[in-house]
Order: structure tokens, then C-alpha cells, then sequence
């Protein structure tokens, strides 16, 4: 019997067992980080369509408002925070007497939701807990001089706002990530979408 070692004149074909288990974990690494990663952009992205969409509805309603030469009343609804609806004022046209019939409404998308402006940073009035005013006035818009509503993603840090601001004659969607949920003393370290 010879048992003769095999030179040179053959070479590997395949990989190893141990090569081959290397890099399905290496992959499965990698994978992993992507995933977690791909969960956050996610969040971030409903969010701030979230906002957006949400001050696309205001601008609507002060046209609206506009429109029907009508005072409209805007506000989240207590006990559904997904929810944000308008119906018209025919008393004393201050919101303090809103009619019973919603005109339009727009809801957000799950997990998203509509939270307390407290939770996000300082407006004279909070959409989420009052009516916001739109009234109609020649040649602006008939939003409210200020306020905002504030929203959120689930139970993430992740939050969107809606504000208008007295100095500016149009409603500002925008963005933060990793927002501890209190109250900021002012909108400067938030991304305007």
C-alpha cells in the first residue's frame, strides 16, 4: 500500500465547511444592523409625511374657510387621537359654539398620532386641547395668527409638528428625531420639512 500525499497538480474546488459558515455569519451581521437601521428610517419617514400631510389639511381648510366666507373650527378629537376634524361656528364665531357637522377630517395612519403641543415646544394655542380659528380675511389666509399640533410616532422619540407662527403667513410642517418628549423652550433645534 502507498499512501502518497497528493502534490500540487490538483487544485481546491470549493470552499470549506468552516469558510463557508464564516461568511453566512458575517452576513447575518450585517443584515441584522440594516434591519434595525431600516426600522428607524421608517419611523422617520412616516412621521414627517405625517406632518406634512397635516399642514396640507390646515392650508386646505383656510381655503376652505375662504371659500365658504365661513368661520371653521379645528381640533382633535377627544378620545381618537388619530383624528383631526373641522366643523363650522355660526354663533359668535370664535369656536366657542361649533356646530355638530364635521365638514372634513383627516387621519392619520397608524401608528401615528396626534399628541399634546406641551410635549413638543411653546404655542399660544394647542390645536390638540382648543379649536383652532380659521377665519376668512381679504387677501391672507385665513389660519389662525398662531398654534400648532404636535404628532408622534407610536411610543418612539420620533416626532413631527404642524405650527404657524404670528410672523408668518403660512403653516410650518416639521421634524425631530430623538426628542425626550419635554417641552423645549423654542422650535430652533427642529428641521422644517
Amino acid at each position: 500500500m502507498v499512501f502518497a500525499k497528493r502534490t500540487a497538480c490538483c487544485a481546491k474546488a470549493g470552499y470549506t465547511l468552516v469558510e463557508v459558515l464564516v461568511v453566512v455569519s458575517i452576513m447575518g451581521i450585517l443584515s441584522a444592523m440594516g434591519v434595525a437601521g431600516l426600522q428607524g428610517a421608517i419611523a422617520n419617514a412616516r412621521v414627517k409625511d405625517a406632518a406634512v400631510n397635516t399642514a396640507a389639511f390646515v392650508e386646505r381648510v383656510a381655503n376652505e374657510s375662504n371659500k365658504l366666507s365661513a368661520v371653521l373650527c379645528m381640533k382633535v378629537p377627544d378620545g381618537n387621537h388619530q383624528k383631526i376634524y373641522v366643523v363650522r361656528d355660526n354663533q359668535k364665531k370664535d369656536c366657542t359654539t361649533p356646530s355638530d357637522g364635521i365638514i372634513d377630517s383627516l387621519v392619520l395612519d397608524a401608528p401615528n398620532q396626534f399628541v399634546s403641543m406641551a410635549v413638543c415646544g411653546p404655542v399660544t394655542q394647542n390645536w390638540f386641547t382648543s379649536y383652532g380659528v380659521f377665519k376668512p380675511r381679504l387677501g391672507i389666509a385665513a389660519t389662525p395668527p398662531e398654534g400648532g399640533v404636535c404628532i408622534r410616532y407610536g411610543t418612539k422619540n420620533v416626532f413631527g409638528a404642524v405650527r404657524k407662527d404670528s410672523k408668518k403667513n403660512w403653516v410650518i410642517p416639521m421634524w425631530k428625531v430623538n426628542h425626550d418628549g419635554s417641552k423645549d423652550s423654542d422650535w430652533s433645534n427642529w428641521i422644517e420639512l
